[in-house]
């Protein structure tokens, strides 16, 4: 990331007659920061040990291109006159975050028409809010692979992405861009084609059949390729360990699998009822009404003797669950998304906002929320590994970027300590693609997506929240870059409504 002063010079004279040509624009150089060929150094910083869930204080980082050269206690690391200093006493500094589960370019709002310029202007929205990375569990590799090289050439702000490109689903998929298998046969040409096309893991969706998931999930093993997603409607959770499907999604057919099975009376009466909703709040009733803690309990040690990780997006059930009162709270947060994501976070176009006038239904909903809740601290107190994700795209309310800060707050309110919740977000992601070399702690050697906050959030986990600074890739962003960026897209999307 060196420059020397000629080039430097030239790149902010470029950026600055862009901003003034352009106000709006958002494709921003990862290189228009303050640091200089010096290398920056964060000084007098509380580095908070994501690992062991504790502060080491009054440290001095120094970072040098793209990665932590040096870690040593305030006033101890010698730094030439170039170096970019960043005085933060009294802050403190954390791994860049990941959202385990967004969908940048989600499926499901195509139907919106939105531009590619528009799908550009989510990423650096979700930087500027601390988020470093992110898993793209649905979505145009194609795009994904523009976005990269765009980052790459200094023309977007943009989060590391590791991407599944389209859902594999059955034979009528539920979502547009999704591959519809028409049955085993078809699933090592469709793999093939995929890690052929560059996904970085297969991702399963709710309508494979069986015999196509068992099919699919065997040739995985084989070829030792990832494979995560939403257990299909015919799988049970332990059956979808069993094969190795290395996350679970959403926390989706657990309380199924952990309810009592519906006797063929009650299925009878079920099926006289005409009302889709009513049949749903029936049989939703019976699986809560019936779910056995016990049998819960030996599920997650399964999962935790499988390696099988979850990610149960917390947040999104609970905006949905609780939408008519958050959301005025986002009313500010939703000025920051392009203008067909405005729209389809109502009534009128979401398919997660349907029958809102069905009290029972809300009811239900609130009530598997605080399933959820008990579930997630289960797990975790089984050990079972645990991802912050958001489902950012479709869901309403599901911001880019402080999604993941209402993922984590959800995560504690379920009984996680701040610790733990923070880890879900940084050392976790780590692990799971297994880059921990190069990412999950604020380590010597490791690659600088850094985030510095005022505030500890050891103690109180919304310190998130409040970001001062956020380096990608050793790049800074300061508190007036950050300011720019959001003024930026308020400006685009004033444009294109």
């Amino acid at each position: 990331m060196a420059h020397d002063n000629r080039s430097f010079k030239l790149m902010t004279l470029k950026i600055r007659l862009l901003f003034l040509m352009f106000p709006g624009l958002l494709l921003l150089s990862c290189r228009q920061t303050r640091a200089t060929d010096g290398g920056v150094l964060i000084a007098s910083v509380n580095i908070v040990d994501v690992q062991n869930e504790k502060v080491i204080p009054n440290q001095d980082v120094l970072i040098e291109g793209k990665r932590i050269t040096a870690i040593h206690d305030a006033g101890e690391i010698a730094y030439g006159r170039r170096t970019t200093r960043i005085e933060a006493t009294g802050h403190y500094l954390i791994p860049g975050l990941w959202d385990m589960h967004a969908h940048p370019d989600d499926p499901e709002v195509w139907r919106m028409d939105p531009t590619v310029d528009e799908k550009d202007r989510l990423l650096p929205l979700v930087v500027v809010n601390g988020v470093t990375g992110i898993r793209d569990m649905a979505g145009d590799i194609g795009l994904v692979k523009r976005w990269r090289e765009k980052y790459r050439q200094g023309e977007l702000l943009a989060p590391q992405i590791v991407a599944g490109g389209p859902l594999l689903d059955g034979p009528n998929p539920m979502w547009d861009g999704s591959v519809g298998i028409d049955n085993p046969g078809q699933v090592k040409q469709v793999v093939d084609s995929l890690i052929e096309e560059g996904v970085d893991f297969l991702k399963v969706y709710s309508l494979l059949p069986r015999e196509t998931y068992l099919a699919l999930s065997e040739y995985a093993r084989q070829i030792d390729y990832p494979f995560v997603g939403h257990v299909p409607f015919t799988v049970p959770p332990s059956e979808a360990a069993r094969t190795g499907m290395k996350s679970q999604e959403h926390l989706l057919e657990i309380l199924k699998e952990c309810a009592d099975r519906p006797t063929e009376t009650f299925l009878a009466e079920l099926n006289r009822i005409e009302d889709p909703i009513e049949r749903s709040n029936r049989i939703n009733a019976f699986r809560l009404d019936s779910f056995d803690p016990a049998r819960a309990d030996s599920l997650y040690a399964l999962f935790k003797d499988y390696g099988i990780w979850h990610c149960p997006t917390l947040s999104m059930w609970y905006k949905n669950a609780w939408f008519e009162r958050e959301q005025p709270k986002d009313s500010a947060l939703t000025a920051y998304l392009p203008g067909y994501l405005r729209a389809y976070w109502t009534p009128q176009h979401n398919d997660h906002l349907q029958y809102r006038d069905n009290a029972e239904f809300i009811r239900t909903k609130q009530r598997l929320y605080r399933l959820y809740e008990q579930m997630v601290l289960a797990m975790h107190e089984e050990g079972v590994m645990l991802l912050a994700g958001t489902d950012t795209g479709a869901n309403p309310l599901c911001h880019p970027g402080t999604g993941v800060h209402n993922e984590l707050e959800a995560l504690v309110a379920a009984g996680l300590s701040p610790g733990a919740a923070l880890r879900t977000a940084t050392l976790n992601p780590a692990l799971f693609f297994e880059i921990t070399e190069d990412y999950g702690t604020v380590s010597e050697g490791k690659i600088a997506d850094l985030v510095l906050l005022t505030q500890n959030p050891l103690e109180d986990i919304n310190a998130v929240r409040d970001i001062t600074h956020v380096i990608r890739d050793g790049s800074v962003l300061d508190g007036p870059l950050i300011a720019r960026i959001k003024q930026g897209l308020l400006d685009a999307n004033a444009m294109t409504p």
